[in-house]
């Protein structure tokens, strides 16, 4: 779920107020202050506005807005937040908002600008309404509630034209209900902040609404003082005694009333043939539990949670339904029973230890993707047995599978997510889908395919990544063998982990899979009418909820300590409070492998609001993709138009040389050293490298600019710190199958949404690695690209930089002035540097050939490690001498396009 977002910088930051206020008089009639905080705020109405003169930005074709209301879309053409240039002034361009459109306005929530081809702007300086890299809408006033105990109700009102009264019946207190509670006073505190003290007694666990009446404002008495409060260190899920002696239960569920635990002896039983319903028992802390005699591995189970009925609840009262065990360790699917399973014993270490961050060369890969076109038994095709298999070969006799990424050299494999994740049923499935052609075409018309971004069970193994003829829960062993094979190879394994939103609220459905029904209100971020707010369908709330926090973290220690894996990738941590995440790095071992996306702000304003816990590239907790190098190496994520400028420098934009070597030396300002950012070019949701490549309509398939994407791929592994790679581009994997259209299908509980080739998360055929490429070149009959070609160039590339050589670029700390010594020709095209002077390298981006002048080649032997044909760091490229310098002048004649590595032995 990578989203880019790419930063501006040329606004005129020196802007001064006087000059923008020089030109307020022109066209319609907004203020300083309205210009620079983006919007205007009129009695039944709102407008954005975007004035070129505070942006520095002269005359775009085109401006958006988007933001949280519109769950963040990158889409340009969408012509309802198009804003409209005024004729009658210089530089301003305004959208009303009214209605419906203006009801999803609410305080606090976040917006940005975009441009022309799309480029996000940063809000001007002197906006004050900046927070978080975004502008917020703060539009008439803001009435904050908490409940302090059964009597204090803490009230801050600011903002907006109405004053703060004192006078208790200008306010109006009601439950989930809307029935009136009487108010005993309102005593002030400070300007803004009051105590409300209610006549009688509330229970802290039910839902009140406090209304402003003068201002009109109305706000959820939040229950979050108690919340932020309760902690509870007891091991949550079933837990077998290790002498097998009893089984215990426990679920941490602080608002619920009663907790019955349903132990089933088959999968697929119905509530009313449960083997046994069990009362829990709740602690002071919210967790209720149960001990069972004996051990009770393999025993199904699930939870009926009872409570009220209140707005925003999900308990069984209101929905039925009955859940399944956040902490479980087998889930029957997404929608299944949970399932008691014993712990394991984890995979053996690697013998020489995790690499450490700036070592690292991962291989970012799905499991299904990956294992679907093997040539192995079609029990095991598209499972974790299937990823590790050896000794499997293609229709060219090439090693494929298991055995082709160890050969390939890699030290890192990212598993994309292999928690249970959320499939729609195979039946809902087919009978949508089984005869549609489009579905055909592409691959998912007999299951419902995806990536994993939707997680349901975050303990859980996903169901169906085991072989095909085990039992439900087979899949944890057979997944600790897979991190076994991996580290008898060398190869240390992290998995993708999506702690930010679960799969229960996707594709506009609301399921009450496990965490909904147990109590939105403490799980997820939600707005005061107790609704999932956020782009992804729900937010996870780690901030004042410990136990959410403690969730997260225990779930990345279980794969850990179980499974024996090395890190993780956090997705859209940027959604993630940064306390959390320091906690995280702490409790887990030092040399673990972590990295995330910085990308999407929290969508609730409070916490988007506080510099504690939202957080950006400048105080980063963990190390974050760097897309600003992406985007200087090869260009934006998605949806290229022009050849020369919308792939990066590699595809030829000479005018961003200044910012590639900026990502060669991962030395962005937010990077204050190489760790802090991991360099990449292409991944799992952006077009493919092939495709943006490609030779002709965008699609690799029929031929891609080799020379342009080896220059890309050298750029990559000569550049400082820890590098990712997406899993086929190697192999020019492309996915030009994938249609450009957006489409939308529906099954019988609602839809489904196909956003083609920008985001291929549910289109398989796109995305399965077409094996018969490796071994293969454009000299063999029918193949358009020289593959086998390009994956030694890959090969060796990788080669170099785990060398003796290489280690000049795997390097954690600031490097030291002049540690890369640039050459920087007139012609902007060309590129060259001298790293730690041990690595030289020369990059043309021209179509005609260069010479480069290098005016102190450092003493000693230079051999040529590679050319647009080959990298061979041990025997050099065929053909060319070395050459001797005792630290004088040298030329290098480079093809254009091309590009050389030399290395001094």
């Amino acid at each position: 779920m990578t989203r880019s977002v790419d930063l501006m910088t040329n606004f005129i930051a020196s802007l001064s107020i006087l000059a923008i206020s020089s030109i307020v008089s022109l066209g319609q009639d907004f203020s300083t202050d309205e210009r620079l905080q983006g919007f205007a705020v009129g009695s039944d109405h709102a407008t954005f506005v975007f004035d070129e003169a505070v942006y520095g930005i002269a005359q775009p074709t085109r401006v958006v807005v988007t933001g949280a209301f519109r769950a963040w879309s990158d889409d340009m053409g969408a012509s309802e937040w198009q804003l409209r240039r005024d004729a009658s002034s210089s530089g301003l361009w305004t959208l009303r908002i009214d209605g419906d459109r203006l009801d999803k306005l609410g305080p606090g929530v976040p917006f940005k600008y975009r441009i022309s081809a799309g480029d996000w702007l940063a809000p001007p300086p002197q906006a004050v309404n900046e927070v978080g890299g975004n502008l917020i809408f703060d539009g008439a006033g803001r009435l904050f509630a908490e409940i302090r105990g059964p009597r204090a109700i803490w009230l801050n009102l600011s903002g907006g034209e109405t004053p703060r009264s004192l006078n208790t019946e200008d306010y109006r207190l009601t439950n989930g209900a809307g029935v009136e509670i009487p108010i005993e006073a309102i005593i002030p505190n400070t300007a803004t902040e009051s105590l409300l003290v209610p006549a009688v007694d509330l229970d802290i666990r039910r839902v009140y609404y406090v209304e402003s009446v003068g201002s009109g404002l109305r706000a959820l008495c939040r229950r979050d003082p108690w919340f932020r409060t309760l902690y509870s260190s007891k091991p949550l899920g079933a837990e077998i005694a290790s002498d097998g002696s009893e089984t215990t239960f426990r679920l941490f569920a602080p608002r619920a009333q009663q907790v019955r635990l349903y132990l089933y002896l088959d999968a697929f039983a119905t509530h009313s043939e449960a083997a046994r319903v069990v009362e829990m028992t709740p602690d002071v802390n919210g967790v209720w539990e149960a001990t069972e005699e004996g051990d009770h591995h393999g025993v199904y189970y699930d939870f009926r949670i009872s409570g009220p009925t209140d707005p925003g609840n999900a308990f069984f009262e209101s929905t039925g339904s009955h859940v399944s065990d956040p902490y479980a360790r087998v889930n029957v699917e997404a929608f299944g029973k949970s399932r008691v399973w014993r712990k394991l014993r984890p995979a053996p270490p690697l013998a020489d230890g995790r690499p450490p961050m700036e070592d690292v060369i991962a291989y970012e890969v799905h499991v299904q993707d990956f294992t679907d076109g093997l040539n192995v038994p079609d029990n095991i095709s598209g499972t974790l047995p299937a990823m590790v298999k050896p000794g499997v070969k293609n229709s060219r006799r090439a090693r494929v599978g298991f055995d082709y990424l160890v050969d390939l050299g890699i030290n890192v494999v990212h598993l994309m997510p292999v928690q249970e994740y959320l499939h729609y049923p195979n039946d809902e499935w087919r009978r949508a889908f089984m005869n549609d052609a489009y579905m055909k075409e592409q691959g998912i018309n007999e299951e419902n395919y995806q990536w994993g971004y939707r997680t349901t069970h975050a303990f859980a193994i996903e169901t169906r990544y085991r072989s095909r003829d085990s039992d439900f829960g087979a899949q944890r062993q057979e997944f600790r063998d897979l991190v076994a094979a991996f580290h008898e190879k060398g190869i240390a394994v992290i998995i993708d982990i999506v702690p930010n939103h679960t799969g229960e609220n996707m594709d506009g459905r609301n399921y009450n899979l496990n965490l909904n029904g147990i109590d939105k209100s403490y799980y997820f971020r939600t707005n005061d009418d107790l609704e999932h707010i956020g782009p992804f369908g729900n937010e996870i709330k780690t901030e004042d909820r410990p136990m959410v926090q403690r969730w997260i973290i225990d779930q990345c220690l279980h794969f850990v300590r179980e499974f024996g894996i090395d890190g993780f990738r956090i997705d859209l941590a940027g959604q993630i409070d940064e306390q959390t995440l320091l906690r995280l790095k702490k409790e887990l071992p030092e040399d673990i492998i972590l990295y995330g996306e910085p990308w999407i702000a929290p969508s609730d304003p409070q916490v988007a609001a506080n510099p504690d816990w939202a957080w950006y590239k400048s105080d980063a907790p963990i190390t974050f993709f760097q897309d600003d190098a992406r985007n200087a190496f090869k260009g934006p994520v998605s949806n290229p138009v022009d050849k020369r400028t919308d792939r990066g420098f590699a595809g030829g934009d000479s005018s961003i040389r200044d910012r590639v070597m900026l990502g060669l030396t991962n030395s962005f300002p937010e990077e204050m050293e190489p760790n802090r950012g991991i360099n990449y070019l292409d991944i799992h949701d952006n077009w493919a490298l092939a495709d943006q490549f490609a030779v002709t309509d965008w699609d690799g398939r029929h031929g891609v600019h080799e020379v342009n994407f080896k220059i890309a791929a050298t750029l990559l592994f000569t550049s400082l710190g820890p590098v990712v790679i997406h899993g086929g581009t190697e192999m020019m994997r492309s996915k030009g199958h994938a249609p450009l259209e957006e489409i939308v299908k529906r099954t019988e509980s609602g839809p489904i949404s196909i956003h083609g080739k920008r985001d291929t998360y549910n289109l398989r055929t796109a995305n399965t690695f077409v094996w018969d490429h490796v071994g293969a070149n454009s000299t063999d009959a029918g193949v358009a690209n020289n593959y086998q070609s390009m994956i030694d160039y890959w090969k060796g590339l990788i080669a170099l930089r785990k060398s003796s050589y290489g280690a000049v670029f795997r390097r954690g700390t600031a490097a030291p002035d002049g540690y890369y010594d640039w050459l920087l020709p007139t012609n902007e095209h060309l590129l060259g540097y001298i790293v730690d002077q041990t690595v030289l390298v020369l990059i043309n981006t021209d179509e005609s050939p260069a010479t480069f002048s290098v005016g102190k080649l450092p003493a000693g032997t230079w051999t040529q490690a590679a050319d647009s044909d080959i990298v061979n760091h041990v025997a050099g490229v065929p053909n060319v001498s070395p050459v001797n310098s005792s630290g004088g002048e040298h030329s290098f004649d480079v093809a254009g396009p091309g590009l050389e590595v030399w290395i001094r032995k």
